[in-house]
């Protein structure tokens, strides 16, 4: 029998945890959504973010709070890079070829960062004073309870971005159809270059705030993108509130799940409830209005 207390403290460390999946997650849904490209090197640009975290914080005594905004605009560059050298030449080619170039650009990734950085799994401090705090019988670790403030900060700015600014109103125009956005005036090749840049922003801000919780390799990437994988169809594609429930309940399964079966059948949880979503109510919790729009 396990203790309530015991089990009261797993669920919330799992809700914690499930913050920055929907971090992690919300860039995929996003480029998902609005280009229909599923962006297989997702998850190796939240390695990228990881690391830049963990050299500026190792090299320079920067908090990861801060290399989180310096990966956030590494990425965004590399995002927008991406688009415009190689998507660019293939995003009207179907479905296979941009997965197959994806591909091709994780591997890339992974192989660079195993080149440079070696295959030792590093992690850094939150690098900011703080005292962990109780509520009752449940502990609130200090990092744990900054990096989900900041991950749910992160998804409260996006959906605000998507539904007040005008970039944002015309992200969700070109996800709804491109065609009559295009007679509306609006540059779709500019948008999908942004919304790729977004993409790659939000992996890179996961990346960086799970450097403060978990050690980052450079084969890390194939794990998330199943898991980023796994909140997008738990909460629909392009939904923003679904993003945010999907990554919150992917935490909360894993951690009972490895509470009540044991930490190596995580994983096992997570992509049960991964498939049974997907044959009952594939569009998702939340169904998908298409870049965010609720």
């Amino acid at each position: 029998m396990v203790a309530e207390d015991l089990i009261a403290q797993t669920f919330v460390n799992g809700l914690l945890l499930g913050g920055i999946y929907a971090v992690a997650a919300l860039g995929l849904s996003l480029v998902f959504g609005i280009m229909d490209i599923v962006n297989l090197a997702h998850g190796h640009l939240l390695m990228i973010g990881g690391y830049v975290a963990i050299i500026l914080f190792s090299l320079a005594g920067v908090t990861p709070l801060i290399g989180m905004l310096a990966a956030m605009a590494l990425l965004f560059v590399v995002g927008i890079v991406l688009q415009k050298v190689l998507l660019n030449r293939v995003v009207d080619e179907g479905l296979e070829q941009p997965i197959i170039v994806l591909f091709g650009v994780a591997l890339v990734f992974q192989n660079l960062g195993r080149y440079f950085l070696g295959g030792n799994a590093q992690s850094t401090d939150i690098g900011i004073p703080g005292q962990a705090f109780t509520i009752g019988p449940v502990f609130f670790s200090f990092p744990r309870t900054v990096t989900f403030v900041v991950a749910v900060l992160l998804v409260v700015l996006t959906y605000l971005f998507m539904q007040y600014t005008s970039t944002g109103r015309a992200i969700r125009a070109t996800s709804q159809n491109r065609t009559a956005a295009k007679y509306m005036g609006i540059d779709t090749e500019r948008i999908y270059v942004v919304t790729l840049g977004i993409g790659a922003a939000l992996a890179g801000a996961a990346g960086s705030l799970l450097s403060m919780l978990f050690p980052i390799d450079p084969f890390v990437g194939w794990s998330y993108l199943l898991k980023a994988f796994a909140v997008v169809v738990l909460g629909g594609v392009g939904s923003i509130l679904g993003t945010l429930v999907g990554g919150l309940l992917l935490g909360v399964s894993e951690n009972l799940g490895a509470l009540y079966l044991g930490g190596s059948y995580r994983d096992i949880v997570v992509f049960t409830i991964f498939l049974f979503v997907l044959l009952v109510k594939p569009e998702g919790l939340f169904g998908g209005s298409g870049g965010g729009g609720h």
